[in-house]
């Protein structure tokens, strides 16, 4: 959906629906529209219309996305870091260390959604 690319507001950034979907999918991988459902309590109509490019995602939440993007490759590089440390340390094997964070994505802390 690019409609708007003729604005004359000096700062004016035209709709790219394809690159919010694509931002939305690299936040939210797994389960997309199940995620950002769950994140913004949105309904599942409202967000099938967005994954699909039928309808806007808002600004303030393809803001909000970009944030947690960027958090999210943070943390990312944090475990592999951890991870590769304990591996040449102490031998932790692959196994076990995905084992641990399967645990972990299913532990109370991590099983609810917190509004984005």
């Amino acid at each position: 959906m690019n409609d708007d690319d003729k604005s004359t507001k000096p700062d004016f950034v035209p709709y790219d629906a394809e690159a919010a979907i694509a931002l939305v999918k690299k936040v939210f991988p797994r389960s997309t529209a199940e995620s950002l459902q769950r994140s913004t309590m949105v309904p599942m109509r409202q967000v099938t219309r967005w994954l699909n490019g039928d309808s806007r995602i808002p600004p303030g939440l393809l803001a909000k996305l970009e944030k947690q993007l960027a958090l999210k490759s943070v943390f990312d590089d944090r475990v592999r870091t951890v991870y590769a440390d304990m591996r040449e340390e102490f031998g932790f094997v692959r196994q076990v260390a995905r084992s641990c964070m399967l645990e972990l994505a299913h532990h109370d802390h991590f099983e609810d959604f917190e509004d984005l």
